[in-house]
């Protein structure tokens, strides 16, 4: 399976990015999956890796680590150190002419978006409330080491629910049950 892993953190809210995308490597390296990785994301990085004119070069899954508004969007990396935010139109843009079939917005609050975002791609998970950064890279760890069993999305994000150790679950998978291809 091929995975795009986006990430934008911001100087007001930090998060540890850097732990979750070690977390989706060793899962890359585990079963031979292919990562690619877009560290303080913008807009164009998105459009690029999104709408490459090579069809190898395209993604099952898209995976972003950051935060969310639900006015805004994506909140990603502008000019210097300043904000920017892929609206919710614009992603759907993206995505909908995207290989894509799943896509993770591990960021507090993003399940409005990514109820949204099902109507072009087939599956996303997203949160229902605020989380903090070790429940987010723990559903990661549990979501993709039930994924790299042949998992359906919906079964693995049962299993890394479950496995959580938080007290109310704050994921929500929308959209279809669908299966990711490996490798």
């Amino acid at each position: 399976m091929k995975i795009l892993f986006a990430s934008a953190n911001s100087a007001h809210a930090y998060m540890d990015i850097e732990r979750e995308h070690r977390s989706l490597q060793q899962f890359a390296e585990s079963g031979k999956h292919e990562l690619r990785v877009l560290p303080a994301a913008e807009i164009a990085d998105l459009r690029d890796a999104l709408s490459p004119s090579d069809s190898s070069l395209c993604f099952d899954i898209l995976h972003f680590s950051g935060h969310v508004t639900e006015d805004e969007g994506l909140q990603l990396r502008g000019s210097g150190r300043r904000k920017d935010y892929l609206a919710t139109a614009a992603l759907k843009d993206l995505l909908r002419n995207s290989s894509v079939t799943l896509v993770i917005l591990n960021a507090c609050n993003s399940g409005t978006l990514a109820k949204s975002i099902c109507d072009v791609v087939p599956a996303a998970i997203g949160t229902t409330h605020a989380i903090r950064d070790v429940v987010a890279r723990q559903f990661t760890r549990n979501f993709y080491a039930a994924l790299n069993e042949m998992a359906s999305v919906k079964t693995a994000f049962e299993i890394a629910v479950k496995k959580g150790k938080q007290g109310q679950p704050a994921f929500i998978h929308a959209g279809e049950d669908v299966a990711i291809g490996a490798n």
